[in-house]
């Protein structure tokens, strides 16, 4: 790879000397075309292996011992963030909308999405599973009095409660190996009426794409503890960054607030809020490189053609990090 790059350099010079500006301004276009075709070429023939279901588990009960009060320490930033993407303008408009339902929060963690549905409906039932122990050890401790129905259950597997209103499946989906299986499981529980609320990560460009899957492969064959470490360095240097308080940056049409946003959603994860506390942002840096296989929205649309019949897209949603999608189920 090296021998082609001074091959191409050696030229650049040869012609910079021998034809005027405008040569040099087609045969800079010609390798700026060149360089991003050749590394689109390399990135479709590179494969870089997804996690095990076994191995995510395994990183996730790591977390959530790590950082048993993320789901209280982020719950301000994250309900105004639920509200936005499934289209309700206020807590008012989803309080409506949850009434007298039978509701799922499906992959819960320290389920957040469950206690916030209980404050705002006294009246529905809500159950909430997850696959790990851990998480559910510390969900049914932190929401003993919430009257929430907790259950174990691998939502990639067969489902024995039934008969749901809503499920919510909120950031867990692109955890799992096969989305389209657990779409067409979700569907044999929901009624007819029913709505489903889903949520993936998106792809950024093939940078930033590119050294989130070299890392999620790389951290994919080392301990929690490493990749905790690796995290913990990142958010470090999110923070460093952030500190400079550098001016606002207008990129292609996108606004950032500063350097460090600029640089986390289009070259390198690093993400770093000031509001909360500084483990919460090395956990979400860590959740990121566990296993986190991200979308197109020609892709997850895609799926969800492929595998749920009878829908219909009420609400969708994208920004640098997130399509997520509210889709009725009318047959």
């Amino acid at each position: 790879m090296l021998f082609y790059w001074k091959y191409f350099n050696f030229y650049v010079v040869v012609i910079d000397h021998d034809v005027d500006k405008v040569g040099v301004k087609i045969w800079s276009h010609f390798m700026f075309v060149f360089t991003n075709s050749l590394i689109v070429l390399i990135l479709k023939f590179m494969r870089f292996k997804n996690i095990e279901n076994k191995n995510t588990f395994r990183f996730f009960n790591y977390k959530w011992k790590k950082v048993p009060s993320w789901g209280i320490q982020t719950e301000r930033i994250y309900r105004k963030w639920y509200l936005k993407r499934y289209g309700f303008k206020s807590q008012v408009d989803l309080k409506k909308f949850l009434k007298n339902k039978k509701i799922l929060e499906a992959g819960c963690g320290l389920a957040r999405d469950s206690k916030f549905f209980r404050e705002l409906s006294k009246n529905s039932s809500i159950y909430a599973c997850d696959q790990s122990d851990i998480a559910l050890k510390n969900s049914k401790k932190i929401h003993k009095n919430l009257n929430i129905n907790f259950f174990k259950q691998d939502i990639t597997k067969k489902f024995e409660e039934k008969d749901f209103d809503l499920i919510s499946c909120d950031q867990v989906l692109h955890h799992t190996p096969n989305p389209g299986s657990v779409l067409k499981n979700f569907n044999k529980i929901l009624n007819k009426g029913g709505y489903l609320f889903i949520f993936v990560c998106a792809k950024k460009n093939i940078y930033r794409d590119f050294c989130d899957d070299f890392l999620m492969s790389y951290f994919s064959k080392k301990s929690p503890d490493k990749l905790w470490s690796f995290a913990k360095e990142c958010t470090k240097f999110a923070k460093t960054l952030y500190n400079l308080k550098s001016k606002k940056i207008n990129f292609k049409g996108k606004k950032y607030k500063n350097i460090q946003e600029y640089i986390h959603y289009n070259l390198f994860r690093f993400w770093y809020n000031p509001s909360i506390p500084f483990n919460l942002s090395v956990s979400s840096n860590y959740d990121w490189f566990s296993n986190n296989p991200r979308y197109s929205q020609l892709q997850i649309l895609n799926i969800i053609k492929k595998n749920l019949k009878g829908y219909k897209i009420l609400n969708y949603y994208k920004d640098d990090a997130s399509i997520s999608f509210k889709l009725q189920k009318y047959i």
